[in-house]
């Protein structure tokens, strides 16, 4: 038997996919969009917008974006930084040896 992929997402992840929806959803009310609408413009099923506006972690993240493009709220997610993550690779890029150093000649 398939188990569904709520069944394997953090609280943390079904918090968010809500969150989502609930902006899906007001985005589309606001411009006066039927969810037949947006799911056309999207280029998705009806259905699927539908398990989109209700936090459906099981929507692909392509289904996810399409809506959120359609919506114009794609841009917001290119403010998504992690600066732990950066400041880690940083490090890790300075520590390594330069090639072509011969200084260190230890075989």
């Amino acid at each position: 038997m398939r188990r569904s992929e709520a069944e394997f997402a953090t609280p943390a992840s079904l918090d968010t996919a809500r969150h989502l929806a609930r902006l899906v959803k007001q985005a589309r009310l606001a411009r006066g969009w039927s969810q037949a609408g947006l799911a056309e413009r999207a280029r998705i099923s009806a259905p699927t917008l539908h398990r989109i506006e209700q936090g459906s972690v099981g929507a692909s993240l392509g289904a996810w974006l399409a809506v959120l493009e359609r919506l114009g709220l794609l841009s917001k997610l290119d403010q998504l930084a992690d600066p732990v993550s950066a400041a880690i690779l940083d490090s890790t890029r300075a520590k390594r040896p330069l090639r072509g150093d011969t200084t260190d000649l230890d075989f």
